[in-house]
This record gives structure tokens, C-alpha cells and sequence, in this order.
């Protein structure tokens, strides 16, 4: 093969590999925080769906999969630091994992419970917007005639997209737990706030 020949296929490879994997490379920036929700969203509403049917297993024996699923776009380790507030840089690293753990926990908790409630209801996706390496996302449920808004908010990290608040009917996850977590730790320390949290969620380590 001559010198010109040789080139000439590598440079043929160059661009089929590049016309090859154009699509993957466009769906993947083009995947933005509203897809990224709603994706999340209808796998674990085809979950509970399943689960209310009887003929799959429960939501129960089902939550580490819905964690999971959960996990892919919900910051906890962020909103449990956002939710604790300026406690959280007086703390150890032993204590912050504890927390965060325990506060994972409750949010999971809250969540599917949420979803449980309207998961036979309708989901509109309203939009989204970007604005820098933030964005929020509408949605709302329409259930008996009634609108219940949620709207996500979500910060880039990494290349990816991850919520750190979730806003229903006007109030924020993030802003209503650090009030009740302030209210607490005002009158009690925070090992007591532990022990709350271990109640809440049923965590008897």
C-alpha cells in the first residue's frame, strides 16, 4: 500500500468513527435537567405502578432499586450540608457521614411517599431553564381537577445534572427542613437531632 493510500484509509476511519458515534455524542448533551427528571421520574412511577398490582413486589422489597434510581439525579450528600446549615462546619467527618446518611434516608422516604400519593395521577412536564450551571424544572401533577406543582432545582456537576431542592406548592424541601433543624438544635444538641432522625426513619444502628 502506498504512502498516499495509507493515509488516505486513515483519515476514511477518522471520519466514520466520527460519523458513528455523532448520534450517542448528540442525544447525550442534548439530555438536559428536564429529560434527566423526567426519565427518573417515570421509572420509578412504572415501579410503584407495578408494585400497586400485586403481581410484582412490593414498593418495600423494590426501595433499594427506586434508591438507585433516585440517586442518579438527586444530591442528598448537598441538600443534607444545605438543609443543616452553618452546624455543618463544626461537625467531624464521622458525624457529617451520619447525618447525611440519616437525612438521605428521610428525603427518600418523603419522596416515594409523595410519589405514592399521585402515582396514579397525571404528570406534566412544564420546562425548563438553564441558567449557568443552574436550572430548574417544572412539572406538576394534575390530580382530581386540582394542579400540584413541584419543581426541581438542579446544579451541573461533573458534565451531569443533579437536583438540590425540590420546590412543592410554593415551599421548599431544602428551606423547610432547615427550619425544623434549627428549631431543634436551638433547644437540644445535635446527638438528640441524631436520635430524632434514627426515630423518623426507623434506623435503630
Amino acid at each position: 500500500m502506498s504512502r498516499w493510500n495509507a493515509k488516505r484509509l486513515i483519515v476514511e476511519s477518522m471520519i466514520l468513527l466520527v460519523l458513528l458515534t455523532l448520534p450517542q455524542w448528540s442525544l447525550a448533551t442534548a439530555a438536559g435537567p428536564m429529560a434527566l427528571i423526567q426519565n427518573g421520574t417515570e421509572k420509578v412511577l412504572t415501579i410503584l405502578r407495578q408494585s400497586e398490582t400485586g403481581r410484582a413486589p412490593s414498593l418495600r422489597q423494590r426501595e433499594g432499586e427506586v434508591l438507585a434510581i433516585v440517586s442518579n439525579y438527586f444530591d442528598f450528600d448537598e441538600m443534607a450540608k444545605m438543609a443543616l446549615g452553618h452546624p455543618w462546619k463544626q461537625l467531624s467527618p464521622r458525624k457529617r457521614q451520619t447525618f447525611a446518611g440519616l437525612f438521605k434516608k428521610l428525603l427518600f422516604n418523603t419522596y416515594v411517599d409523595r410519589m405514592e400519593n399521585y402515582h396514579d395521577q397525571k404528570i406534566v412536564y412544564d420546562g425548563q431553564t438553564i441558567n449557568g450551571n443552574f436550572a430548574s424544572v417544572k412539572t406538576h401533577f394534575i390530580s382530581s381537577g386540582e394542579s400540584v406543582p413541584i419543581e426541581y432545582r438542579l446544579r451541573k456537576e461533573g458534565g451531569g445534572w443533579k437536583v438540590y431542592d425540590v420546590v412543592v406548592e410554593g415551599i421548599s424541601y431544602d428551606d423547610n427542613y432547615r427550619a425544623q433543624i434549627s428549631s431543634i438544635l436551638a433547644n437540644n444538641s445535635f446527638d438528640t437531632l441524631l436520635g430524632m432522625l434514627r426515630a423518623k426513619v426507623g434506623d435503630h444502628s
